[in-house]
């Protein structure tokens, strides 16, 4: 099992997370959306399904942050909060686990959706997930999910939406936000970017000189910026 040849390299948070993992339910009752769509995007603990549980081959596995699906009245507000016309725009998310966010923005008519998972086990779950999924008349015709550590795919080079709900540690998403720098620069487009539950990078992405913030909603954990 994954989890017991990685514990003995968890740092100490992780282990306390891992020892967490073991003491939780297993059985909770499927959420409203995935009863009624039909598909699973539920976590497997307590909500939360937990890295040390899979096998990732990127090296960045340590530094990122166990799954849970976002909420769909959360992911509204995130949408509520950007005001953009949808066809000019891909959207990207960050550490895309089962694809809950993919599934929800595809009922908007983005020009793509785009997942980036470095986990194969949850990918191909999205995978089976954006099959099944009967998105509404009017959404987006394309919708992928992509088996990638974040920090080394490349990036659209169209007007583009990131959303992150909160996927790594801040160490590397400080890389991840040099990352965009660097792709900006060498492709000036518009961008957006959403964060759910940043906690401390809220002030990473406040210091980033190429992004303004756009707003921030403290209740639900969002915050909004988009590039200079």
């Amino acid at each position: 099992m994954a989890s017991l040849r990685r514990g003995a390299r968890l740092p100490g948070q992780l282990l306390r997370e891992y020892r967490l993992a073991r003491s939780l339910p297993r059985n909770l009752p499927r959420s409203a959306f995935d009863t009624e769509h039909g598909v699973d995007t539920d976590g497997e603990l307590g909500g939360w399904t937990y890295l040390s549980d899979l096998e990732i081959a990127s090296p960045n596995w340590i530094h990122g942050v166990n799954y849970t699906a976002v909420e769909p009245e959360r992911f509204a507000a995130v949408m509520s909060g950007m005001a953009l016309r949808h066809e000019d725009f891909v959207f990207v998310d960050f550490g895309s686990g089962k694809g809950r966010a993919l599934l929800l923005a595809s009922e908007f008519p983005f020009r793509r959706v785009i997942g980036l998972e470095f986990a194969p086990a949850l990918h191909a779950i999205a995978q089976e997930n954006i099959r099944k999924y009967r998105r509404s008349p009017g959404g987006c015709p394309e919708v992928e999910t992509v088996c990638a550590d974040f920090l080394e795919a490349d990036l659209p080079l169209g007007a583009s939406v990131l959303f992150f709900f909160d996927p790594c540690s801040e160490a590397l998403f400080s890389r991840v936000l040099d990352k965009l720098r660097r792709s900006l620069r060498d492709h000036p487009r518009a961008i957006h970017l959403a964060y759910v539950a940043p906690g401390r990078k809220e002030a990473l992405l406040d210091r980033a000189d190429f992004l303004v913030k756009t707003g921030g909603d403290v209740r639900l954990q969002i915050c909004w910026y988009r590039n200079r």
